[in-house]
């Protein structure tokens, strides 16, 4: 079987997709362990073999969802009774970094016991949880927290852009509403969550560095870039991009993970560090950046992809993208298989397919190596890559945000270009601070006067007529 990881995979969400259609929980783990049985006697029978696989793999999907959504009896939703509007207290720990706007702070919360009617009950689960007011809270400190709860439902609602649907996928099936919030003793002192704590403390004196040299818009849009955070940038720029259909560059992806790969690597041995440990060292690296960034869909993707190629490297062999690609997309989907309907989850494996897919086949057919032109070779390949994504993904986007956008392939071409730029220069202004702080000034401005370009090219292509098209208007009309 060629590429046998991109077949494995594809089953293997085929499983967890029908398995969402299936309301009823079976026991599915039977029918894995009879094919894959089946598959160790028809080891050397080729295709025979290899259907069996398959199989096996599709009711691991299957079985996976069904496993999945099946909740342990000490999870804080077999506590609370359907529509009820009691106090409830719940002492835990902050799971996430706690997100300020609008006077109002939001985040997931670990519950380790939980109080209503005078009695207590230990129990497990996350909680999504908001309150009121500025709060100094940081990710794994211990708190009280007395609010309402209600459920997060997956099902009802639009079917294509739901926040309930969003909060179910993450495996959060509570809302709180917290009225009074208490410190007490931190409960979380688990390894992973001591490299989160250290990735989250150096994501902050990176963010403090930005914003000491940039002005407030550049060092929100170089905060988005570098470090993922989105939550600062004005609704005004999020909507012009969501137009011209480059917001993708707001969200941390393969490009800023290769940045810091190539760097690192770069710098390990150019002090001479033997290769075995490169790799240990810049994949440990990595994982602290995935940390730092969210660890959001795309980032883990990448970061993936990465060790793998790197692992490619250091046995001397050569990394097959599907395959990498594939690996990736099973290791997130099992640890949770709902991320299959995510639109983010969605949006990042399409693109990246349908670049490696189509842009050596579109760029074959036209012949673009045959231009003598070296700046048009480059021009056409940015144009080719750009349409290769924007074919892969122009029907999800256009189911989920019913919006359509011509404009998004020639914009591309001059915005991805920039925003690399400008991230390097972001990269280059935090060495340069930590190392050499006179030159700072000189990349900060030229951090100022990229982003400012790139904004002003996006508003040009916007007020280009039919730029975009909201889908739901021209259908009523």
């Amino acid at each position: 079987m060629k590429r046998p990881l991109v077949f494995l995979a594809l089953f293997f969400s085929l499983g967890i997709f029908v398995s969402s259609l299936i309301r009823v929980h079976l026991p599915f783990y039977p029918a894995t362990i009879i094919f894959f049985i089946f598959s160790l006697f028809f080891i050397k029978k080729g295709l025979i073999f290899d259907i069996l696989i398959c199989c096996t793999v599709f009711f691991l999907g299957v079985s996976a969802l069904k496993n999945y959504e099946l909740l342990p009896r000490s999870h804080i939703l077999n506590f609370i009774p359907y529509c009820r509007n009691d106090l409830y207290t719940v002492k835990g720990f902050v799971n996430s970094p706690p997100i300020s706007r609008f006077d109002k702070v939001s985040f997931v919360f670990n519950v380790d016991e939980v109080q209503f009617n005078g009695a207590k009950y230990k129990c497990c689960g996350e909680i999504m949880v908001y309150t009121e007011g500025k709060q100094d809270l940081s990710y794994s400190e211990g708190l009280i927290l007395t609010g309402s709860l209600n459920q997060s439902f997956r099902y009802g609602g639009s079917k294509r852009n739901n926040y309930n649907r969003y909060l179910y996928n993450q495996g959060i099936r509570l809302i709180m509403r917290a009225k009074f919030i208490e410190r007490s003793l931190c409960l979380n002192k688990s390894c992973m969550s001591a490299v989160r704590r250290f990735s989250l403390w150096l994501k902050e004196k990176i963010e403090k560095l930005i914003f000491r040299r940039a002005s407030n818009l550049t060092a929100t849009i170089l905060d988005a870039m570098m470090l993922g955070e989105k939550k600062n940038i004005p609704v005004l720029i999020i909507d012009a991009m969501v137009k011209t259909g480059t917001i993708h560059i707001l969200v941390v992806s393969g490009f800023n993970v290769g940045i810091v790969a190539f760097v690192f690597l770069l710098f390990l041995k150019l002090i001479r560090i033997p290769r075995w440990m490169r790799f240990y060292l810049a994949s440990l690296l990595l994982i602290i950046y995935c940390l730092m960034t969210g660890a959001s869909n795309p980032v883990i993707r990448a970061t993936l992809m990465a060790i793998v190629f790197m692992f490619a490297y250091l046995v001397k062999r050569e990394a097959d993208i599907y395959n990498s690609l594939a690996l990736g997309m099973v290791f997130i989907l099992w640890f949770n298989p709902n991320q299959l309907f995510d639109i983010g989850f969605q949006l990042s494996f399409v693109s990246v397919f349908s670049i490696a897919y189509l842009y050596p086949k579109l760029k074959l057919a036209l012949r673009i190596e045959a231009l003598k032109r070296r700046w048009l070779r480059f021009l056409c390949d940015g144009f080719l890559v750009s349409l290769s994504a924007w074919l892969g993904t122009m029907g999800f986007i256009a189911y989920y945000f019913n919006i359509f956008s011509p404009v998004t392939v020639l914009a591309n071409i001059f915005i991805v270009p920039l925003a690399s730029l400008i991230t390097l220069c972001g990269f280059s202004l935090i060495a340069m601070e930590l190392s050499f702080s006179c030159l700072s000034p000189f990349f900060a401005a030229t951090c100022e006067l990229l982003v400012s370009l790139l904004l002003k090219i996006n508003i040009l292509f916007v007020k280009i007529p039919g730029a975009y098209l909201y889908l739901s208007k021209a259908l009523n009309s």
